[in-house]
């Protein structure tokens, strides 16, 4: 049991970290970890639990990463209200379906994913900064249309992954609504606040066990994915985009491969 708690508490760090530098929701570096190392976390929804487990954590290290972006003014809602309108909007629907779903399908994407952001981090450590937006500008069509299209399928991915969702909205306002990278990362991670809280209420809800049998690696996830998103916020506000990236991208990848061969180290015929 207490491997279990050092796992969950490597896993949380992991995931503070990822959310202070580029916004990446918990679950990219949590569920990975949790549903391979623990087997607390193996059952028929040991995927979903552990899923629930980092949206919850995800809230409040998203709310203090915010509040650092927001204190640097790195937030813009004028021109991202619409898409998270959406994105707050499907969350809970998504999360819903994911309950249905079959562990492995949820656990194996997650490890999938892990390794393709982290290959996209060390291959473009810095997104393309644009000057920033005037706020009196007005939506533009192009830009209604991309907010509606990624923000319901993102907002759907958030609540049934619990994971990828800071991500894609980090690409999404940098290279398609014109965000610069601070920004981009500071207002994503103010909609996973919300997405985050309602995700895992939602999960919680739904699947009480989480709650009940799991409630200490519940608050121990909370605590330290908070701590590390506070000063890993600090630290992406201080130093170049391009060490951020690479920081992200090399910690991502080594782990998502890492899991990928320990989940399949059985699999492997050793003559």
């Amino acid at each position: 049991m207490f491997y279990e708690y050092v796992v969950v508490a490597i896993a949380a760090m992991l995931a503070g970290v990822g959310t202070g530098l580029v916004g990446l929701s918990a679950a990219t570096a949590m569920v990975p970890l949790m549903i391979v190392l623990c087997p607390t976390f193996g059952g028929e929804h040991g995927a979903y639990m552990a899923t629930a487990i980092a949206l919850a954590s995800d809230v409040l290290g998203s709310a203090v990463t915010t509040a650092v972006y927001a204190k640097n003014k790195k937030i813009d809602l004028k021109h991202g209200w619409l898409i998270a309108a959406c994105i707050i909007g499907m969350c809970t629907v998504g999360s819903i379906a994911a309950y249905f779903t079959h562990q492995e399908v949820l656990g194996g994407f997650s490890l999938i994913l892990c390794v393709f952001i982290g290959i996209r981090f060390l291959v473009s450590p810095d997104s393309k900064e644009r000057p920033e937006k005037d706020a009196k500008t007005k939506l533009t069509i192009k830009e209604i249309a991309v907010s509606l299209f990624y923000g319901l399928s993102i907002g759907f991915g958030t609540g049934f992954f619990g994971s990828g969702g800071g991500m894609m909205m980090l690409i999404v306002f940098t290279a398609m609504l014109g965000y610069e990278r601070k920004t981009a990362v500071g207002t994503s991670t103010f909609i996973m606040t919300f997405t985050a809280l309602i995700a895992s209420v939602s999960h919680i809800l739904i699947e009480p066990t989480i709650v009940l049998e799991c409630w200490r690696f519940l608050v121990l996830a909370i605590v330290v994915a908070t701590f590390f998103s506070l000063v890993s916020a600090q630290f992406a506000n201080k130093v170049k985009g391009k060490v951020v990236g690479y920081v992200t991208g090399a910690i991502l990848l080594v782990l998502g491969l890492s899991m990928i061969i320990i989940n399949n180290i059985d699999k492997i015929n050793v003559p």
